[in-house]
């Protein structure tokens, strides 16, 4: 049946082995929290407290929160 082969589809596994790539899709400023990134992680993993690098900026910063 149609259930079963979409049960049957296995998640493609993500390469949290690699660095972290995370590309940027917008950010913002919110008063009283700073300045919030957002992106979708591509590689890597991403955890709070974790120093990242903004490339080509060279502009290093710890992570606060992940949501």
């Amino acid at each position: 049946t149609l259930i079963d082969a979409l049960d049957a589809i296995l998640p493609p596994s993500r390469p949290t082995e690699k660095p972290l790539r995370l590309p940027l899709q917008d950010v913002y400023k919110i008063g009283g929290i700073g300045t919030v990134p957002v992106g979708r992680v591509e590689t890597g993993v991403l955890k709070p407290g974790t120093v990242v690098v903004f490339a080509p900026a060279n502009i290093t910063t710890e992570v606060k929160s992940v949501e």
